[in-house]
This record gives structure tokens, C-alpha cells and sequence, in this order.
């Protein structure tokens, strides 16, 4: 399978605290559950259908916020190899949209490899979890996604190339052959 390599900040993710970053503009249930996620192994947290789309509605709330449409972040966009622990941490606080970009990143593409690895028979699937229940549309908030692809060669390669792994598995989820 597939891989994308690990973000250069991935170091700083243990230091996210969603409390003081009012951009994100995180409801306390949405912080709870970003919490309760990093608490607990991720097929937990992906064990039944609604919880498994409440979750990568919240990480992909984070990427809008955090990715905006102002483009990408001034400082962790251009790294290229992974930071120690401590200029990771320190990249938190001179760039933590950046930093933040990178997690959403990093747990959606955590999401899709769990989702995929499951049974056939699993009630919880890339389809159930990224499509509409009822009319079996695409969940309206994949778009951050487009948004990270859009800027081309000017961009942030990590995140880049990770919306576009995570894009095309969610997208073929939803073809039926």
C-alpha cells in the first residue's frame, strides 16, 4: 500500500492544544472529541458509523480553518525533513496553522488506512464514513481538500500530496464498480 511520508512536524503534534486556538473556531464538543481521539487507538475511535463521521468532520473543519484561504502557512509549508522534537515544538508556536494543517493532514490519512483496512463486512467503511447515508452523496466537507490541491507547485508539499492520497481514496470509495 501507499504511503506518504511523515510531516516534518509530526513531533509537534503531541503539543497541539485546541483551547487557545480560537481560529479553528472548535466548538467544546469538537475539541472533546479531537481529545478523546488522541486518548484512545484510532479503531476506537472509528468503531461505528456515526462516530467515525463525526470525527473526519471535525479533522477536516480543522484543515479549512487552519488552511484557509489565505494559502499556505509562512514557515512549515517549506520544510522538507522532519524537525527534532524541539524545533518541531517551536514551529507551533511561530506557525501553528502550519503545524495544524499537517495534523489534520497526517489523522485523515491515519483515518483512510484504518477504514480500509477493515472487512468487507464492516459496518463502519470509507463509504459510510465520507457519504451521505440517505442519498449516498460526498459529505459537503471534503472541499478543504481541493483547497490544498489548488495552489499547484506553490503550496505545501506535504500536505499536498497527502490531500490528494486522501482524495482519491475517499472518491473511489464512492464508485460502484
Amino acid at each position: 500500500m501507499s504511503n506518504i511520508p511523515p510531516s516534518p512536524v509530526t513531533h509537534a503534534f503531541s503539543g497541539i492544544q485546541w483551547d487557545p486556538m480560537q481560529k479553528l473556531r472548535l466548538t467544546n464538543p469538537e475539541k472533546l472529541l479531537l481529545r478523546s481521539a488522541e486518548a484512545n487507538p484510532i479503531d476506537y475511535t472509528l468503531s461505528n458509523t456515526d462516530e467515525s463521521t463525526a470525527y473526519v468532520k471535525v479533522i477536516l473543519k480543522v484543515l479549512a480553518e487552519a488552511s484557509g484561504a489565505s494559502g499556505p502557512s509562512s514557515n512549515v509549508s517549506h520544510l522538507k525533513e522532519p524537525l527534532p522534537e524541539d524545533e518541531a515544538l517551536q514551529m507551533l508556536y511561530t506557525d501553528p496553522m502550519g503545524v495544524v494543517t499537517h495534523y489534520a493532514i497526517t489523522k485523515l490519512y491515519d483515518v483512510i488506512v484504518c477504514l480500509k483496512e477493515k472487512s468487507a463486512a464492516s459496518e463502519v467503511s470509507l463509504g459510510s464514513t465520507f457519504y451521505n447515508d440517505g442519498d449516498r452523496n460526498l459529505i459537503d466537507e471534503w472541499r478543504p481538500l481541493l483547497r490544498v490541491l489548488h495552489l499547484g507547485g506553490s503550496g505545501d508539499a506535504f500536505a499536498q500530496r497527502g490531500a490528494a492520497y486522501c482524495l482519491a481514496h475517499i472518491l473511489m470509495a464512492g464508485c460502484p464498480s
